[in-house]
């Protein structure tokens, strides 16, 4: 085998590394355009893509991002279950910045479900405050009907054209 042939391995001579990085491109497309079914979809096949790759950095934000399109969709729960995945993952990366925001996201999911009766057994998250007056705090991530949702990070769309095309041509090179 050939130096060349080790490094192509994947249609048409692409490197198998290609198609979860563009996958993770076209999730991050899908969510910039508000499709967030269509993103958590491409997200969860470059995450795969990546787990076998051994890239655990990008793995791990694949997770994440999977976690904040379910928010996005105001699904928490299915949100939890990504969140507590990609935080020790985060944690072991040293990737700080992100860890503090899927543990605050974390919290805001196990608060939410918690007041709603709907955290699952062995989960114990945050306990309401008996003291606390008013209304339930709401968690960041709630957006109130109508309202836009407004980005926490900047995002560059794709046009998920060119990566669909890049991800089904098979005589790319």
């Amino acid at each position: 085998m050939t130096m060349r042939e080790g490094l192509r391995g994947g249609t048409a001579g692409r490197p198998v590394r290609d198609r979860a990085y563009f996958l993770d491109l076209l999730g991050d497309s899908h969510t910039g355009l508000g499709r967030h079914e269509a993103a958590i979809e491409a997200f969860r096949e470059a995450a795969e893509g990546f787990r076998a790759q051994g890239a655990q950095c990008s793995h791990a934000l694949c997770l994440f991002k999977i976690a904040d399109c379910y928010l996005s969709l105001d699904e928490p729960w299915h949100a939890i279950g990504y969140l507590e995945a990609c935080l020790p993952l985060l944690r072991d990366l040293g990737l700080t910045r992100h860890e503090m925001l899927a543990r605050n996201q974390l919290d805001a999911c196990q608060a939410e479900l918690a007041g709603a009766h709907l955290l699952g057994e062995g989960r114990a998250g945050p306990q309401p405050r008996q003291d606390a007056a008013g209304p339930p705090q709401r968690p960041r991530w709630f957006q109130p009907p109508g309202q836009q949702k407004h980005c926490r990070r900047p995002t560059r769309v794709r046009p998920i054209s060119l990566i669909r095309r890049v991800l089904d041509d098979e005589n790319m090179y």
